[in-house]
């Protein structure tokens, strides 16, 4: 079907759109490979894009699979072949898919298919033995074949330079020779005039003292033919009388005693001043010199010369000048070369490292050479490059690493109890929102014992990764702990006695225990550090902060009787409509746009506006809570993590939403620290 292949490129990826990056680089590699332009390029790759899209959607939908890239380079075609095993687009056919019925069927992926017909010059789908081909043809616009890349090598920089420069230098050195030539030319010129004017004013004075003295036609006739004879510039010396009787001719005697006559072409003539005519198609010259004896005027001296007697001269001078034009175009020509390979060659070689970078390579070097500019230059840019390089690795290393986090996160979220336990008399309630991807707040309701429940809210300082590690380790050692527990109070003391040294130091841990009776309707409560449970009962119209003495976890201890000497243990006896409240302080601490603080008050009122009667359900006290705390932050940014319990006592008073008793909310990554009108899990 086409010639003999230049270069064949095959690949194979994993049919997953996170692959899709690694198909682009190669095709964009193979058609800079090919020669083609920035638009073509960019053109095949949203093309590419689109089909290894629709392919990876359609041909595995529900399942994996591969997807083979073969890419075909000739003379004047690229040939892109995506290949696959999966479901075809035409599964009853054998031969070539229509895609115009695609497209007007409305089918899944026409649009796109036809956006590809419109980039590509030529489109098959060709479905046979469970294997499909999608193949796709892209012409190389190239006129005059080979010539196209002698005219860009032509038009370089370095050769634009150079062509320019010695358009300059030819015109400037030319423009020398013309200069000297002419000033050589009219200084010769100049000489003859002065010389035969000299001439001719001899032959005047000499023949007024003939013409005194009276001299015969034949010494008057000696005295022109000699002075011709001597002076070989002179075409012809005519000497005429007072009355324009011509007493002397240089060329013939008989014309002596004639009227002298002056030639026809010639015009008005001032005495003494050369006029220029044509005589038998040659340029001679005509001078008019009067004859004077004192200050009488006697006759005339007619002389008719050429500039025959200065053409070796003046062409020995053009010689001259010329071979001084030759040499200084020759040192033009040398200076042009060191000046292209002074300023121009760096240039290029920059300009070649920006293509090189433009196809993906980040490591060669500039050399540091040219001038200083250039230095600076090529410094600055292997900086560049040097710090791409490296924020390359560190892209790689920060996704690496986000990636862990993220994994991270969804540890951190299987830690958490996804449905809570439902004890007798007492629903439950929960939300957690993290200020970041992971945070170190920790909310936790098991089973301890027989109708005995543990209800743990606790807030690791900081937030992150390495709150979230410690909130993991301490959410393992209460459970771990809580198998034998007698009181809260004994509990707390036992896991601080573990985290003592094994926490980092500077960190620390507040958390609120409750150890909750069933059969007692009893509730046992410690807090090391915390913020007051809040508690309202069925008909008060006050709510009671709960706040009992304690310190948190992880911090040095000073007082005399150590950690457990500083816990106070509180137990109180819940009624039916009870209303409970076990948070961190994100809840209070959240800020709105002008940095105000939600506040306990503001959370006390909460409590009372949403516990009249019971007539608020549990469920819904808990949205109503989310609600409040994010329209009074807006999108501000999260400054902690926000994690409570909500607990009302008594079977009968919850009917709707008894199966959703929990609710956990993540926030997606790059969303971490806005609280916005999300619903919970």
């Amino acid at each position: 079907m086409f010639r003999s292949a230049l270069k064949e490129i095959n690949a194979e990826f994993s049919a997953e759109e996170k692959y899709l990056d690694s198909i682009q680089r190669t095709v964009h590699d193979s058609c800079i490979a090919a020669g083609m332009s920035r638009r073509e390029t960019s053109s095949v790759l949203l093309a590419t894009e689109e089909a290894a899209t629709n392919i990876i959607r359609h041909a595995y939908l529900y399942e994996k699979g591969v997807l083979r890239l073969r890419i075909v380079l000739y003379k004047k075609l690229v040939v892109f072949s995506l290949i696959d095993f999966g479901r075809s687009f035409q599964p009853n056919s054998t031969g070539t898919i229509d895609l115009a019925k695609l497209v007007e069927s409305g089918r899944k992926g026409g649009l796109g298919f036809y956006m590809i017909q419109k980039i590509m010059d030529s489109v098959e789908y060709i479905s046979a033995a469970g294997r499909n081909e999608l193949r796709m043809i892209k012409r190389l616009h190239r006129s005059g074949g080979d010539g196209r890349g002698l005219l860009r090598r032509m038009f370089t920089l370095r050769a634009k330079f150079s062509v320019w420069t010695f358009i300059i230098v030819l015109v400037i050195v030319g423009g020398a020779f013309y200069y000297m030539d002419r000033q050589t030319t009219q200084q010769l010129y100049a000489r003859l005039h002065r010389t035969v004017n000299s001439l001719t004013r001899t032959i005047a004075d000499q023949a007024a003292g003939y013409m005194v003295r009276s001299r015969s036609d034949i010494e008057f006739a000696e005295l022109v033919a000699s002075y011709a004879r001597a002076n070989p510039e002179l075409r012809r010396v005519v000497l005429a009388d007072a009355g324009g009787v011509i007493i002397a001719h240089s060329d013939s005697t008989r014309l002596i005693r004639t009227p002298y006559r002056a030639p026809e072409s010639i015009g008005p003539v001032v005495v003494g001043e050369p006029a220029s005519l044509e005589i038998d198609g040659e340029r001679v010259y005509y001078l008019v010199q009067p004859i004077t004896w004192g200050s009488t005027k006697v006759g005339q001296a007619y002389v008719t010369y050429t500039s025959e007697t200065i053409s070796g001269p003046l062409t020995d001078a053009r010689q001259r000048v010329l071979f001084l034009t030759l040499l200084l175009l020759l040192f033009g020509v040398f200076g042009i070369y060191m000046l292209s390979n002074y300023f121009v060659r760096p240039i290029v070689k920059i300009t070649s490292r920006v293509r090189r970078f433009a196809s993906g390579d980040l490591e060669s070097e500039l050399p540091l050479e040219g001038a200083e500019e250039f230095f600076e230059i090529s410094r600055a840019f292997n900086e560049v490059m040097t710090r791409l390089s490296q924020d390359k690795k560190n892209i790689a290393a920060r996704e690496k690493m986000a990636k862990e986090i993220e994994v991270a996160s969804q540890i951190q979220h299987t830690l958490l109890p996804r449905k809570l336990p439902e004890p007798a008399g007492l629903r439950l309630g929960a939300f957690y929102r993290p200020a970041t991807v992971v945070g170190g707040d920790l909310y936790d309701v098991f089973e301890v014992g027989p109708e005995k429940y543990c209800l743990v809210v606790a807030d690791v300082s900081g937030k992150g990764v390495p709150a979230s590690l410690v909130m993991s380790m301490l959410r393992t050692v209460i459970r771990i702990y809580s198998a034998d527990a007698v009181s809260p109070k004994g509990l707390l003391t036992r896991v601080n006695r573990y985290l003592d040294g094994n926490i980092p130091s500077g960190m620390f841990i507040t958390v609120m225990l409750a150890i909750y009776d069933a059969a007692e309707r009893n509730l046992g409560l410690v807090s090391a550090g915390h913020n007051p449970l809040l508690l309202c009962s069925r008909d008060a119209k006050a709510v009671h902060r709960v706040n009992p003495a304690g310190m948190p976890l992880g911090m040095p201890v000073v007082l005399k009787g150590g950690f457990e000497e500083s816990l106070e243990e509180i137990n109180l006896s819940l009624a039916d409509g009870d209303l409970l409240l076990m948070y961190t302080d994100g809840v209070t601490e959240a800020t709105d746009r002008e940095g105000r603080q939600f506040g306990l008050d503001r959370l006390v009122t909460f409590m009372e506006t949403n516990n009249r009667g019971i007539a608020v359900k549990l469920p819904d006290l808990t949205a109503n809570l989310i609600a409040e705390l994010d329209e009074f932050a807006g999108f501000s940014k999260l400054g902690d993590d926000i994690t409570f319990i909500v607990a009302r006592v008594g079977v009968a008073v919850e009917t709707a939403g008894a199966g959703k008793p929990g609710q956990i909310e993540s926030i997606p990554v790059g969303q971490e620290n806005a609280l916005t009108d999300k619903k919970s899990l």
